[in-house]
């Protein structure tokens, strides 16, 4: 139970000393995800002029909005309560959505069409739908977390970060390990030994100034010899809106429906759990505009260009103990739209590359891993479990289609020559809306071990569902890869197979009534 804070008897703060401690860590916190959004704007062929006049702009934006906001909302409460310990909610670009959006939409647009305006364009409206989808879920989200078991909740965040945080950035540490290992040692030993620097210097911070000074060394003794980093352009990039809408006419976007509508949901969920943690800590802010605000704050990255919602972030509590209160907010994000319509982002990538702040994320990965694991129970880890292979087989799959292409082939061709080596085509489906098929797979295993076998034959119905339309299970293949392929009973089998899963259930339900669970364990 938090303890109730002296009252004040003037009006709060705006600034304190323990907020420049929050403002850093908040700050040495995000600053990766935009490094990686600087740099991985190659991989979807951003031209440079593109990423620091759209897209770097429009997270200025919205993270400055949603921080104002957060700051004043903390304000409000401090007054209203007569608290001086009000911590504001810490708020930033969803680091998952970055990599889901890059990896699983925009990157495959680009190499498919080789046009990077239009995978920039499917990537803004990714996050119009998004921002579309948490506005709404903020009236209903409590329901959908309620009637959702956990383990799907947590296995398909995790799945992602299995695939694209960790193994993504991880061999790059292990290929320049002169640059990558110490940062990542040094960032890992902190966080888990919960060590304290002196003069509260964050931990990130830390990991990634070792790791510049490890660049600029290596560098002149010519012992490192680094990527091309992105053209810097300094000068003034305000943002400014665009018409949006007319994305939305493109079809191309709604392609990725069956990874979209999955992503905005548990961002919502994850936006809500977060702000329990938070009213838990002794900040009882109010649900609904709480997560209003996060839902707009995305659509304004949209409408001024960004490709990637906002988000609630973890930490509250944290920085709550280290004596931030209301401005720490405010003031990270105001450094961030300097930062960002500056163009002076690039330049950090020079000093920091992506090798040296994948610590962060790859940390940031393992720990919603464990989070998956922890927060469940026994048998419900084994259902998490089976909720990471389909976006393993995700991963997977860019990975072959990348290995194909370098190879001068590609998957029309390559298929058919794995053979009975590897079940390609299995692989493939199980690829195609994979954070849908690990939410049903995960929700059905779960109610299983429950022995709720209506509810988990409810999970198989809507895979069968998802599947009949196409969201789920349906590709084509061609000389340009692997694409989804919404068409309506075109994997008609696999609905089927799902609908007699489903009548299995109702039959154990049946089946069961009357018979105890049995005391010992026999899940092995």
């Amino acid at each position: 139970m938090a303890t109730t804070a002296p009252a004040i008897r003037s009006a709060p703060r705006w600034f304190t000393s323990g907020d420049v401690d929050g403002f850093l860590g908040l700050f040495f916190s995000g600053l990766p995800d935009l490094l990686l959004i600087a740099g991985l704007g190659a991989v979807c062929g951003l031209p440079q002029s593109l990423m620091v006049g759209r897209v770097l702009p429009g997270i200025a934006i919205s993270i400055l909005l949603g921080n104002l906001f957060y700051s004043w909302q903390a304000y409000q409460l401090a007054k209203r309560t007569g608290r001086s310990d009000v911590t504001a909610i810490p708020f930033g670009v969803n680091a998952p959505t970055i990599f889901a959006y890059i990896f699983l939409i925009m990157e495959p647009v680009y190499v498919r069409t080789q046009d990077p305006n239009l995978a920039w364009q499917v990537g803004v409206f990714a996050c119009l739908l998004s921002g579309v989808v948490q506005t709404a879920g903020a009236f209903c989200t409590d329901w959908l977390r309620r009637s959702t078991p956990r383990a799907a909740l947590l296995c398909p965040l995790a799945g992602i970060a299995l695939g694209f945080l960790c193994l993504g950035f991880i061999f790059g540490v292990f290929q320049t390990p002169a640059i990558g290992i110490l940062p990542m040692v040094i960032l890992f030993a902190l966080y888990a030994s919960h060590l304290k620097l002196p003069f509260r210097i964050p931990a990130p911070a830390l990991a990634m100034a070792v790791g510049a000074v490890l660049v600029v060394v290596l560098r002149h003794f010519h012992l490192y010899a680094p990527p091309a980093a992105p053209v810097a352009a300094p000068g003034l990039y305000l943002p400014h809106p665009m018409n949006v809408f007319a994305f939305i006419r493109h079809s191309e976007g709604w392609r990725y429906l069956s990874i979209i509508l999955p992503m905005s949901f548990l961002d919502t969920i994850v936006s809500l759990q977060i702000l329990e943690s938070v009213k838990i800590a002794g900040d009882d802010y109010p649900t609904l505009p709480s997560l209003l605000v996060n839902g707009l704050a995305t659509l304004v990255a949209a409408i001024f260009g960004s490709p990637f919602p906002t988000t609630l972030y973890f930490g509250h509590m944290a920085h709550k103990a280290n004596g931030a209160r209301v401005g720490y907010s405010a003031l990270s994000g105001v450094t961030t739209f300097v930062l960002c319509v500056t163009g002076i982002l690039p330049l950090v990538l020079r000093v920091i590359p992506i090798e040296v702040a994948a610590a962060v994320i790859i940390w940031f990965g393992l720990v919603m891993m464990g989070q998956a694991f922890s927060e469940v129970s026994a048998n419900h880890a084994i259902a998490v479990a089976l909720g990471l292979i389909p976006l393993i087989a995700q991963w997977t799959l860019q990975v072959i289609e990348l290995a194909v292409r370098v190879a001068g082939s590609n998957m029309l061709v390559a298929s058919p020559k794995f053979g009975s080596d590897l079940a390609i085509y299995g692989l493939i489906s199980l690829a195609q809306g994979s954070l849908l098929i690990s939410m049903v797979w995960a929700a059905s295993l779960s109610y299983m071990f429950d022995r709720r076998f209506l509810a988990a034959a409810g999970w198989m119905t809507a895979g069968a569902l998802l599947s009949l339309f196409g969201l789920i299970h349906s590709f084509t293949i061609g000389v340009d890869g692997v694409k989804s392929d919404i068409t309506f009973g075109k994997v008609s089998s696999v609905s089927a197979s799902y609908l007699a899963g489903a009548g299995f259930l109702i039959m154990c339900h049946w089946y069961a009534k009357g018979q105890e669970r049995p005391l010992v364990d026999r899940t092995l």
